[in-house]
């Protein structure tokens, strides 16, 4: 219990909590000392009693805090919400706290301090009780289920070590121990990084209010489904105070019982702003730190031992605080311009992440041989000989490409980032050629390195050295830092650059010349690393320079770390694992994200390609270099199954080698193996829109990489039939309908977003005589129940049409293929023959059926209804309105037959 006669140390005085805690002890009577880093609190609230100002990690501070004190108050910490209590700062947050604690504990036993209270957190709960999708309320005996304890971040590991420092001292200090949970009120942070998320809403919703038409979408970390309670200050000082006067010597809760989603709070700060949360547009930042996924108090030990429960409600002690955060932006608008009003409140509707290190500061070392060193301050190098090793390898590398000595980027072999060029060096020849500047101005904190080491890559003169460095913090994890990348720095800075280069060697070394820069980008889902390894070995020419990415989207395959542990080494291969499974399109995307060269290989993850795949491709870019991309050719192993003949015979592998059958302005190529030029900044990329499976994202692609190019003075898509891979039958050449019952899906599409390539059928195909006659079976069955006769007539019309279609297709696609146009399938590499063959062609009428059904649903599921009866061109008018007849001639005589059919199974039944 306190004693009004003995002084009491407030630590963090004129911060949040302690700040509330230390006036309100005064204003009851007590004599107060406060402790802090800053000499008055802030936002303009009053200190009260004497202040010491220092740094409790200085034991000599904590000694003279200490001195002729009664009672510990100590809520001094390095902290706040998840924009600073994140990853990146975890070990400051440890030492720093920890230390002021243990600072502060020797003191009070060496002073005779009478007693301590501890600020602790709900962060020392377990992270396994925390998960999303359900209120998790924690009593204080969960600190130790599921051992060893595992709190949240290093933060709460050392609140929780904090704890077991001071129960190894009861003997000697009485002891208090407070558990907060998510105190928010007025003069706690509300902006800069450090502030909680109650705070951080009510900032961004009166921001919002006050920028009108202008305001930004409303951010919320996370996807909005996090779980908290939240403890209003005014209540949480009641808590301390009756736990101080009580003598409940074991941890205690103190927060709310009532918890929310995040969402649900956002909505809520909307509300405090009078924003009606139905008119916001919210964000969704999922790569911002979010903490656990759901956390909630349990009261009933507070409540039974200190008679404790909050009085605030959630939307009350919301409506205090946004009050004051009100009031605290309102002081700073009139005084702005209306430019920097909307810039003002344009920032206060973000949140920051804190970065508790030194900004990081980079140098050059001059070595005697002249070469310049970009690195950081954190970094440790590890071997002792690596000046001579650069030297060495810039050496080598003007013997082995014949360039000029100085010619070149060095990096080291980064330890904490295997396989990436890092740290790297360079000549004073660079700085001569770019006169002074080792990267453009573009450039801030980020992509520097692999700028320099992608520049003289060109030239094969990018090599990694073997001695070896690493970063402290940061490497292949969070930096210590924001970083700022430099936008589109692979394309137009990286081409002037290299043009830089290149004028200045036509002038010092005209026999060297440029390397074709190509990279090989895999979307990889199996992670098959019999098929990654004839990639990864594929002999690359001598006047290329490759890199294999490999993209891939199974984060939880067991085969990542045989694929890492294997290739991860490599600086030609660059290994990237998608956080979900994205689909083959993101990560297609993704993959060009990561190249820097001048043209973008595109193999599936189980093609078997040519082992001379890389010449071939040389060769095609260096005969059409201005091209928009080239369509390689992707065969089939021989239909050895009925299925396997019947896909053929459908038609659906048409254009996987249509390279052999287009040579100039290609239509369009399958993505399972396909180049396209990269170093242009066309913004085209695969459409998302599409399926994850595939299916109309390649043929969009193509089209408007070929209409960028066409207007800007280039060619269209040219085939290179020697760029030649296998793809294999998929599942085994077990028969499964459903990849092409996707790929129509998405393909139908195509219809509405390339009109100039669309027509429309006097006739309907087999999907749509096919969903006629589900409605017709739909009407029928809801009409039974009032008239049975007429209900189940109209629904068996729908059934016989159903096979009518069927019918028909079956019977038109037997007289095409084996009567009328036999040659057309003479090419088809089978071992099918005979009456299996007949049963392939039935097969695949039904396959062609399928896929169409599926065109129809997608259709009807996009909601774009007038887009039936109409057809893609999949030539793209290439062949003029040639398939256009065809298509419409085959659907007529289809239809007739269906008709035909109808007509027969309605006389039939009638008899």
């Amino acid at each position: 219990m306190l004693d009004k006669n003995g002084l009491i140390l407030v630590t963090g005085g004129h911060g949040f909590i302690g700040g509330h805690v230390a006036r309100k002890l005064s204003d009851l009577g007590f004599r107060v000392r406060v402790v802090d880093v800053v000499p008055k609190p802030p936002y303009g609230a009053p200190s009260v009693g004497e202040v010491i100002v220092g740094n409790l990690c200085d034991p000599t501070v904590a000694t003279r805090a200490v001195q002729g004190v009664d009672y510990v108050l100590h809520f001094a910490a390095t902290m706040g919400g998840m924009g600073t209590i994140h990853a990146s700062n975890d070990f400051i947050i440890y030492r720093e706290n920890h230390i002021m604690t243990l600072n502060l504990v020797d003191a009070c036993i060496a002073a005779g301090t009478r007693g301590f209270f501890y600020a602790s957190s709900a962060c020392v709960y377990p992270e396994s009780l925390q998960a999303p999708g359900q209120d998790v309320s924690l009593a204080e005996s969960d600190v130790w289920t599921n051992p060893p304890p595992r709190p949240q971040g290093l933060y709460g590991l050392e609140k929780l070590a904090g704890e077991l420092v001071l129960e190894q001292h009861r003997s000697q200090l009485e002891v208090r121990i407070a558990r907060f949970h998510n105190v928010f009120g007025p003069l706690g942070s509300w902006y800069g990084g450090r502030e909680k998320v109650p705070a951080a809403f009510l900032r961004k919703a009166f921001s919002m209010k006050h920028a009108g038409d202008a305001a930004a979408p409303f951010e919320i970390w996370g996807d909005g489904q996090q779980r908290r309670s939240f403890c209003f200050i005014d209540d949480a000082v009641e808590a301390v105070l009756r736990l101080l006067e009580s003598d409940c010597d074991e941890p205690v809760n103190v927060g709310s019982d009532q918890a929310v989603s995040v969402q649900e709070l956002a909505d809520i700060a909307l509300s405090v702003a009078s924003v009606d949360p139905g008119s916001v547009t919210f964000e969704y930042e999922t790569g911002r730190p979010v903490g656990v996924g759901s956390r909630n108090s349990d009261n009933t030990l507070v409540r039974r031992r200190l008679g404790w429960s909050p009085k605030y409600s959630l939307a009350e002690g919301m409506r205090l605080a946004g009050e004051w955060i009100h009031s605290q932006i309102l002081k700073s608008l009139p005084s702005m311009e209306n430019g920097e009003r909307g810039k003002y409140l344009r920032i206060l509707q973000t949140s920051e992440v804190v970065d508790l290190h030194a900004d990081a500061i980079t140098f050059a070392i001059l070595l005697p041989c002249d070469y310049y060193i970009l690195m950081g301050d954190d970094v440790v190098l590890e071997d002792a000989n690596w000046m001579s090793a650069i030297h060495h390898a810039f050496n080598e590398l003007a013997n082995a490409e014949g360039v000029p000595h100085g010619i070149g980027c060095v990096a080291f072999t980064d330890t904490s980032f295997p396989g990436m060029p890092t740290f790297p060096a360079v000549h004073r020849t660079h700085m001569d050629i770019f006169g002074g500047q080792v990267v453009p101005q573009c450039f801030t904190n980020q992509d520097g390195d692999p700028f320099l080491f992608q520049l003289y890559r060109r030239w094969g003169c990018s090599h990694m050295c073997p001695s070896r460095i690493r970063n402290k913090l940061g490497g292949s994890g969070a930096a210590r830092y924001e970083k700022v990348h430099a936008s589109g720095w692979t394309f137009r800075p990286l081409d002037d650059a290299t043009t830089a280069v290149e004028n200045w060697m036509r002038r010092r070394a005209p026999s060297v010349q440029r390397k074709l820069s190509l990279d090989v980008i895999v979307p990889c889902y199996r992670v098959s690393m019999p098929h990654l390894n004839t990639f990864l070995a594929l002999a690359q020419p001598p006047t290329v320079t490759v890199m294999i990415i490999i993209i891939v989207d199974d984060p939880n395959s067991p085969r990542i770390g045989e694929l890492t542990q294997k290739y991860g080494h490599r600086v030609d291969v660059r290994i990237r694992v998608n956080t979900r499974n994205l689909g083959a399109s993101a990560s297609r995307n993704r993959g060009l994200e990561e190249s820097a060269a001048e043209w973008a290989l595109f193999l599936d993850d189980d093609v078997v390609p040519d082992p001379d795949i890389l010449m071939q491709a040389e060769k095609a870019i260096r005969a059409h270099p201005n091209a928009a991309g080239f369509v390689g050719n992707a065969q089939f192993p021989p239909a050895t199954s009925v299925f396997a003949a019947a896909v053929h015979i459908a038609g659906v592998l048409y254009f996987w080698n249509i390279s052999d059958k287009i040579q100039e302005d290609v239509p369009w190529g399958v993505t399972a193996n396909l180049i396209a030029r990269r170093n242009i900044a066309d913004g085209v990329r695969y459409d998302l829109q599409f399926p994850k499976t595939g299916g109309g994202e390649d043929i969009d692609y193509c089209r408007k990489k070929r209409e960028y190019s066409l207007l800007h003075g280039g060619e269209a898509f040219w085939a290179a039939p020697a760029v030649r891979v296998v793809h294999p039958w998929w599942n085994s050449g077990r028969r499964s309908y459903w990849r092409f019952y996707m790929w129509s899906k998405g393909d139908g599409g195509l219809v509405k977003l390339y009109p100039q390539y669309s027509y429309r059928d006097l006739f309907p195909n087999a999907a749509e005589c096919l969903l006629l006659g589900a409605f017709l079976l739909a009407v029928g069955i809801c009409a039974a129940p009032f008239d049975a006769t007429r209900g189940l007539q109209v629904a068996r019309y729908g059934v016989l049409l159903a096979g009518a279609v069927f019918m028909a297709n079956i019977s038109f696609d037997l007289i095409r293929h084996l009567f009328l146009h036999p040659e057309r399938l003479r090419q088809v590499d089978t071992t099918v023959r005979g009456p299996w063959w007949i049963c392939a062609i039935v097969e695949s009428a039904v396959l062609r059926v399928f896929s169409e059904w599926g065109r129809v649903v997608g259709i009807l599921e996009r909601g774009e209804y007038k887009m039936l009866l109409k057809r893609f061109d999949w030539f793209c008018s290439r062949w003029g309105e040639g398939p256009k007849q065809a298509e419409i001639m085959s659907n007529g005589i289809r239809l007739g037959l269906t008709a035909a059919f109808l007509a027969m199974f309605v006389v039939g039944s009638r008899v």
